[in-house]
């Protein structure tokens, strides 16, 4: 990561700041001052955007409950709108646990972004998290292979990181790609996502059709298992990917339709079994 010290960084200077430094990239590699690639072992792997992508999703309200070994603690409300363009969809994301969990664990999550409705850059999110020991707020802007981020208490000062990254998409364009491709079974995906501090290498593997019980109907839905490791991206070990220490595996379902959306995921990490459902969608199923 190469830091830019804009800890108060208006959005408008935040851009500026992702233009500058892609200009400052292109400058470099016509000078031939480039270095060797540090992720070349695994970035050709990436999947790439489809020549035929699926049709764009329709915006949505939905809530998904979330859970713990097969117990509800907490919930989410989801909204996907049109975004400033007509290409573009925007996402807005509120929740935390619910009542008798936040006595145990005070957390509550404001999430903001737009992003290509095939997933593609540029992107950006904003999001507020409240915690015990304070107001959190994350900015990333991604712009072609890079990500213009700064993750902070409101009480601290910190500046923002420039990281270029091959193929790296927060989580909202990364799901609007995934959705894009053809999705056949034994397909297999390769992404760089960013969900909020630090850039994961994630495999999907489209595992096949299943039918889900949802909202008391049975829904066609693709099944997918995931692989998630971290990716290094500073010192001498810049690109070198390691195991996901907290995530064991993984699975998610997407409506097998035209609208493709999440339905339900089960994740294994070092806690137990997590969870999240669809409880509510407008229009319905």
């Amino acid at each position: 990561m190469d830091t830019l010290q804009r800890s108060h960084a208006s959005p408008a200077s935040r851009i500026q700041g992702v233009v500058v430094a892609c200009l400052l990239g292109i400058t470099a590699f016509l000078h031939g001052q480039v270095p060797s690639d540090p992720y070349a072992s695994w970035d050709q792997s990436l999947t790439l955007s489809s020549t035929n992508p699926f049709s764009r999703m329709e915006p949505f309200e939905a809530t998904y409950c979330l859970g713990w070994e097969g117990m509800e603690a907490g919930s989410v409300e989801l909204k996907i709108s049109e975004g400033s363009t007509p290409e573009r969809l925007a996402i807005m994301a509120s929740g935390g646990p619910n009542e008798w969990v936040h006595k145990l664990w005070n957390y509550h999550a404001n999430y903001y972004g737009e992003a290509d409705s095939r997933g593609e850059v540029p992107s950006w999110f904003h999001m507020d998290e409240s915690v015990a020991r304070g107001s959190i707020y994350s900015d990333a802007l991604f712009s072609t292979n890079a990500v213009y981020f700064c993750h902070r208490l409101t009480s601290e000062e910190k500046p923002w990181w420039y990281t270029p990254l091959p193929g790296v998409r927060d989580l909202f364009a990364s799901m609007l790609f995934i959705r894009s491709q053809p999705l056949r079974d034994r397909d297999h995906l390769m992404l760089t996502i960013f969900p909020d501090q630090n850039p994961y290498l994630v495999d999907l593997n489209v595992e096949g059709r299943e039918t889900l019980t949802i909202l008391g109907k049975k829904t066609p839905a693709i099944r997918f298992s995931i692989r998630i490791r971290t990716i290094q991206t500073m010192g001498e070990h810049r690109g070198k990917i390691a195991r996901h220490k907290k995530f064991h595996s993984g699975r998610v379902w997407m409506s097998d339709d035209s609208r493709r959306l999440p339905l339900k995921a089960e994740v294994d990490v070092f806690i137990g079994s997590v969870f999240a459902e669809l409880k509510k969608i407008s229009p319905t199923l």
